[in-house]
């Protein structure tokens, strides 16, 4: 049999089928006289990596305005700095102009420490030769996810993307300077020079169709008008969804065959009825307000006055609902079986949590299921957390009280560990001092005795941007837990003080994730 032309999931790059007309949109951006640069959004499984590796392949061997290509794939090997980022797009550029200028692709040397300034010199270069090149960078919100990475990279890339030599295509579910992690790296000019709309990828349109079943029809497979609209209705016109069920499709039908509606109904149910990751995939890019939302929808249609518009508007940019006339439907009959599957616990969820109410009502119940999760942890410790949780109500002041004897007690456990004689190691100070660390036991060399200088000097044994981590067991979590911890004793200590429920409880969770990273911390000192 033919290789299955319908893969669902995979590593190896997809053939594009269909979207004729969003990569003619596409391309325009990119062709014009001073083409743009182009930000392609889109939701989880909607084809934009297929979309851009297609555009990637397009423009490589040359096509017009580019003398080529390449297409980055940011979700792997994800830099983590401004230097490993300047490194891995060099390595990109290097490879996209080997083929075509091996001179100038000479030039980059990725491991250099003027990289960067190599790069723009290579843009210079093909910028006086009127020359072009299209850099896709696909999973950008991968990137924007870092932290360490700094508004003087974006900058760079600024200036990099001023040059006529270059042209920058990005993939991303979300607007870029709403990816951004850091509000320093909010604020740099690059965001500001991508074309002003993002180009939105969504379910496949009528138009896509007849490409998309192409390959039935090479082999001699047509579908009946009824089957084919079956296919529309179970797959929601989902990329994903459909690939699934064409897959089974092609799979079952022999060569010369004419598939029915009842045919694409029997495959599609199958799918339904198994635990597919491709419909849990989907469900779970969905916030639980959604959830709740879909789940009504399987069962009935809604007015569209009582949903919201951000999140009508976040259900149909998914595919996943249709308005018509005044009401929300289902527009994904897949989906709309995985929501029924999921309606009991999303039902459960709104009921235990829906609204402030049975929050305030059920928070402790939860937060004791948690605490009782964890094991092996300081019964001293472990008795502290259980008693703030028990104390919630009704007073949830009561709670907050005990909150300094927790942290006391992590940091005695602690200095027990990693210093059994409060004296701190010559080396440590040293690095400390090389860093420009500051600190009253930078000249002792000793464990303060107050918690929140103790808490000061974990964060420093835990690594700060300046200084690598010395602790021996103690994890930076660890540290940045137990200081939030420590920061809240001293309102136990007011009991004038308003505390409400939902500020209590939110110390308890950090309480007793406190309790569950520092036995898993502790146990490795045992073991040694």
């Amino acid at each position: 049999m033919t290789a299955n032309p319908f893969p669902v999931l995979g590593t190896e790059p997809v053939t594009m089928r269909g979207r004729a007309k969003l990569f003619e949109q596409l391309c325009r951006h990119l062709i014009k006289p001073t083409p743009d640069h182009v930000s392609v959004i889109g939701p989880k499984f909607i084809g934009k990596t297929v979309l851009l590796q297609h555009l990637a392949e397009y423009f490589k061997p040359g096509c017009t305005p580019y003398k080529t290509s390449f297409y980055w794939d940011m979700r792997h090997s994800t830099p983590d700095s401004d230097h490993a980022f300047k490194q891995r797009l060099a390595a990109e550029l290097k490879g996209a102009l080997r083929q075509v200028l091996p001179e100038l692709a000479a030039e980059l040397d990725p491991e250099s420490d003027e990289i960067g300034q190599t790069i723009q010199t290579v843009l210079d270069i093909l910028q006086d030769d009127g020359l072009r090149i299209l850099g896709v960078m696909d999973g950008f919100d991968r990137v924007l996810a870092t932290a360490s990475l700094t508004r003087n990279l974006w900058d760079y890339m600024l200036d990099l993307a001023r040059r006529s030599s270059l042209r920058l295509v990005t993939g991303s579910r979300s607007r870029l300077q709403d990816l951004c992690k850091t509000p320093e790296s909010r604020t740099s000019d690059f965001w500001e020079i991508f074309y002003d709309t993002p180009l939105c990828v969504a379910p496949f349109i009528d138009s896509d169709w007849e490409d998309l079943l192409t390959p039935f029809c090479e082999r001699g497979i047509t579908l009946e008008s009824s089957a084919r609209k079956e296919l529309m209705n179970w797959s929601g016109s989902l990329p994903v969804l459909f690939a699934a069920v064409a897959s089974r499709l092609w799979e079952t039908c022999p060569a010369d065959f004419k598939i029915s509606k009842s045919e694409v109904d029997r495959v599609a149910a199958q799918l339904a009825d198994e635990q597919s990751s491709i419909t849990e995939g989907l469900w779970h890019d969905c916030p639980a307000d959604i959830q709740g939302d879909l789940v009504e929808l399987a069962d009935r249609d809604i007015p569209l006055s009582e949903i919201p518009e951000r999140r009508r508007r976040l259900m149909e940019e998914r595919g996943l609902v249709a308005a018509s006339g005044n009401q929300l439907r289902f527009s994904c009959r897949l989906m709309q079986y995985h929501a029924r599957k999921r309606g009991e616990g999303v039902a459960n969820m709104r009921r235990l949590f829906g609204n402030p109410e049975r929050y305030n009502e059920n928070i402790r119940a939860l937060l004791e299921l948690r605490f009782a999760q964890i094991k092996d942890a300081d019964a001293d410790l472990a008795g502290y957390v259980e008693k703030a949780v028990r104390d919630l109500k009704p007073e949830p002041c009561h709670s907050i009280v005990w909150t300094r004897n927790i942290a006391e007690r992590a940091l005695k456990m602690i200095w027990a560990a990693e210093l059994p004689d409060g004296t701190i190691p010559i080396p440590w100070i040293e690095q400390w001092i090389s860093a420009k660390e500051r600190g009253s036991w930078m000249e002792d060399r000793k464990v303060p005795r107050q918690s929140g200088p103790q808490c000061g000097l974990l964060r420093v044994m835990t690594g700060t941007q300046n200084s690598k981590p010395v602790a021996r067991y103690v994890t930076k979590a660890t540290a940045i837990l137990l200081d939030h911890v420590q920061s809240v004793g001293d309102l136990g200590q007011h009991p004038e003080c308003s505390i409400s429920l939902q500020f209590a409880a939110s110390i308890c969770l950090a309480e007793i994730a406190l309790l569950e990273s520092l036995a898993e911390n502790l146990r490795k000192a045992s073991a040694s």
